[in-house]
């Protein structure tokens, strides 16, 4: 059994998407049984909680931009995957990104765009319509021993806050072999039982060429960009290789 993860992808109307092009002949190529697309691959920056109400206009013609691109980019990578002969497994999980759309939705701030705010009209129920298995924000699905989320939250806290600290850390608290997005930086780490089952934890990192001004120019250059693939999945445990970003553009 082999996964591949696509992380964040964050993609906005000026967004350059030959990467996602690259990903999809390289997984055609190599035909992993399941695609796991982790959440953000909507970046939604016209619902961006960043900005102050009206300084982008919260216009629908925004909205309406910020679905297309995601949906071009979307339907050209699954018909890339795709063939008669390959037509693999695909989960797609909601990240904060695209619970953008609920949360202003049911915030009041609509203002002209409520017909456009429904993230189950506009992504979800058409994912399906493609074949393509959905998990809400925050929902837990596990996957051949391997539990995944756009991210976890810390069981240990009171507040429902992204769980932080070292890979180690995130593991203990976990107490399950994890896959999540989210964090722009990648992690990737593992702890034995006493009975010696090995528990695997995993960060993803992004996909995405741009760098983002909310990350600064350090951590731009720190975080790592590319798909991760797993192989000989079973029972929470794999071997991981890394594709990155450079080597797709490169080779595909």
């Amino acid at each position: 059994m082999k996964h591949v993860m696509i992380p964040d992808t964050q993609i906005f109307p000026s967004s350059n998407t030959e990467h996602i092009v690259s990903a999809a002949k390289y997984i055609k190529k190599h035909k992993p049984d399941r695609i796991i697309i982790i959440g953000d691959w909507w970046d939604m920056p016209s619902l961006s909680s960043y900005d102050k109400a009206g300084d982008k206009g919260w216009e629908d013609k925004d909205v309406k931009a910020d679905y297309a691109c995601g949906w071009k980019a979307m339907k050209k990578f699954l018909s890339t995957v795709r063939t008669s002969r390959y037509d693999p497994e695909v989960h797609f999980a909601v990240g904060n990104h695209e619970d953008r759309i609920s949360r202003v939705a049911n915030s009041g701030e609509m203002r002209m765009m409520s017909s456009f705010l429904d993230l189950e009209e506009q992504i979800l129920e058409p994912l399906r319509q493609l074949e393509v298995c959905t998990h809400s924000f925050l929902e837990i699905f596990t996957l051949d021993g391997i539990c995944y989320s756009h991210y976890f939250v810390n069981p240990t806290s009171l507040f429902a806050n992204p769980i932080g600290g070292t890979i180690e850390n995130k593991l203990k608290n976990l107490g399950h072999s994890f896959t999540m997005g989210h964090q722009q930086h990648k992690q990737a780490g593992e702890i034995f039982t006493c009975t010696g089952e090995r528990r695997r934890g995993l960060v993803c990192g992004r996909f995405y060429q741009e760098h983002h001004d909310y990350l600064g120019p350090q951590k731009n250059l720190q975080s790592w960009s590319g798909i991760l693939m797993k192989h000989e999945v079973s029972k929470g445990d794999y071997d991981l290789m890394e594709v990155s970003m450079s080597y797709l553009l490169k080779e595909h």
